[in-house]
């Protein structure tokens, strides 16, 4: 019996973390998009597509992470970083995909994300640990 409840546990946790990764990139590329028409309703020069990417993606890494923490309940630096990697590895695929290279762009990217959802996993198990008393 509690072999059972061992595998219907881990089935649980990966499909906690397949649902993180893809809000985490679904939340991306809509940052990405929203961003993109500021800087096209507001006529603001390319040149800060860059910082608006890296922010997109960092949103959407700690957003994923963060939620994928809270329905996993512990150890949130671990699912933070499994987190950060996959959609690192899932937007890089894409970009190059697309035709964009890597490039040092491609590091910093990876560190802002990881970072991100470190932050975002750490938040979300520590989340419920929190009540407030009055």
């Amino acid at each position: 019996m509690s072999d059972d409840f061992s595998k219907k546990d881990t089935v649980n946790k990966k499909i906690a973390y397949l649902s993180g990764a893809i809000l985490g990139v679904l939340v991306s590329l809509v940052m990405m998009l929203i961003f993109s028409a500021v800087l096209l309703f507001l006529n603001i020069d390319r040149a800060y597509a860059t910082p608006f990417a890296t922010v997109s993606v960092a949103i959407g890494c700690f957003i994923a992470a963060r939620h994928t923490a809270k329905k996993i309940g512990d150890k949130g630096y671990l699912v933070g970083l499994i987190i950060g990697s996959v959609v690192f590895t899932v937007i890089t695929a894409l970009s190059l995909i697309l035709g964009n290279g890597l490039s040092i762009n491609t590091l910093f990217h990876f560190i802002i994300m990881m970072l991100s959802s470190l932050v975002g996993g750490i938040t979300g198990v520590n989340k419920n640990k929190h009540k407030k008393y009055i």
